[in-house]
């Protein structure tokens, strides 16, 4: 192999047992547990996947977790000193890194990262590792890998690895020791694609039962096309939710904040790339009352007689910055209207069964009628679709209200003559109000 070719994780300066001394894990440092895998921010992932395997390697210079341990072996075999101080759940020989990394690589080119094995026990230890064949890993043992390691001393090895293209792979080295074999997972990763969304997105105050849109310009900066999957949570919306991204094209992404309640709230955008990593953006926005009330608590109807109506007005004054849909409802409240519609479907699905058991009963005498089962079912299906899609506006034999749905402007600037209220047709989302009070 040519010498200008091969690209080592280390600098030219060496320790006497070949590796550079830096790289080498602190001696009294706590093994950490596996941990479950942490979202990064944008920034956190372009900053990631921009290191080289060289930057990888010193990054996780800290960063040594226990190996999974798949077999324990009987150490009566293979050594005389049948005891060790290292518990059972620990194996032999520390790791170091715990999985080996190689990213940012050229296609057909060299790249090499020391694996340190480091005696954790208090005798002396015989080790070996094996790496099962592959056009693309290689491993290159120490010259005194048949002897013991001393306690506390590292014994090091040597991957290679020569990618044919930029894209990712996968193997796995397994370590022998008189105890245990355990597992120490190689991963390349290859190109990746970067969308450059913001790390946090305030959309400061807004007001209850009213939308507030910010609208991203999106860039793959990566050098791979992006297939992706947004996802975040109410009161926060994303549109596109979904699609694929050339290398270097850019795209709108609309995030929408449409809170129900007063108060502060908070979530994160997630953004899921198809090559297994998701990506976080923290979302804040706060929700307020704004100046829009009754002119009254409560309406009484003059007396009148039977098959006559009689007419009394309320107003609906709107002194804040925005226009204002409002309907009136059934229900004060949108948790009782959610409550309701699960009692009328609850009420359906019972329709439902006990049709089902008196027509199944009429089909054991006439086998014919069993297409017709579906047909049944589809009509019960949608009719708690029309429950579920119900918007539960004020209804009564006796009392009405015109107009049950409408808006109304936002309150104009000082100087401005204007009537107190103005309508037109509604389209969007409700403010709630109680029904009239029957007095």
């Amino acid at each position: 192999m040519a010498a200008s070719k091969l690209h080592r994780s280390v600098e030219s300066s060496r320790s006497p047992d070949g590796f550079q001394g830096k790289a080498v894990p602190p001696r009294h440092q706590l093994v950490a547990e596996a941990e479950e895998p942490v979202t990064l921010t944008p920034s956190a992932f372009l900053k990631e996947m921009s290191l080289s395997t060289q930057q990888r390697l010193a990054a996780t210079a800290r960063d040594t977790r226990r190996p999974h341990i798949v077999q324990l072996l009987d150490m009566s075999e293979t050594s005389h000193q049948k005891f060790s101080a290292v518990d059972l759940d620990q194996s032999l020989f520390q790791p170091f890194p715990s999985e080996v990394v190689f990213q940012s690589y050229v296609p057909c080119e060299v790249y090499e990262v020391p694996l340190v094995l480091r005696n954790n026990d208090m005798v002396p230890r015989l080790v070996k590792v094996v790496l099962e064949s592959s056009p693309y890993f290689k491993l290159i043992s120490p010259t005194d890998v048949c002897r013991k390691v001393a306690p506390g001393m590292p014994s090091t090895f040597h991957i290679l690895f020569t990618p044919e293209e930029n894209k990712d792979y996968f193997h796995e080295l397994t370590c022998i020791t008189e105890r245990e074999k355990f597992i120490v997972p190689i991963r390349a990763i290859g190109a990746r694609a970067i969308l450059d969304f913001p790390d946090q997105l305030n959309f400061s105050v807004c007001p209850v039962k009213h939308s507030t849109q910010r609208t991203l310009l999106v860039r793959n900066i990566g050098n791979r096309e992006a297939r992706y999957h947004i996802s975040t949570q109410s009161p926060f919306s994303v549109d596109p939710s979904i699609g694929t991204l050339g290398i270097g094209d850019t795209m709108q992404v609309t995030v929408e904040f449409h809170p129900l309640k007063t108060g502060d709230h908070s979530s994160s955008l997630q953004v899921h790339y198809d090559t297994g990593e998701d990506v976080h953006t923290s979302l804040y926005g706060a929700a307020v009352d704004v100046n829009i009330r009754l002119d009254r608590n409560s309406l009484t109807i003059e007396k009148t007689y039977l098959t006559l109506a009689n007419r009394r007005s309320v107003v609906i004054h709107n002194r804040s910055e925005i226009i204002a849909h409002f309907q009136w409802k059934a229900f004060v409240t949108q948790e009782e209207e959610e409550q309701h519609k699960m009692r009328l479907c609850g009420r359906l699905q019972q329709q439902e069964e006990g049709e089902m058991d008196r027509f199944i009963e009429e089909c054991a005498v006439d086998p014919t009628l069993r297409e017709r089962l579906t047909v049944l079912s589809r009509i019960f299906h949608n009719e708690r679709a029309k429950v579920r899609g119900d918007s539960m506006l004020f209804s009564d034999n006796i009392f009405t209200v015109e107009p049950v749905v409408n808006l109304i402007k936002r309150m104009p600037k000082a100087g401005t003559l204007m009537p107190p209220q103005t309508f037109w047709p509604s389209v969007g989302a409700a403010l709630f109000f109680p029904p009239l009070p029957v007095v």
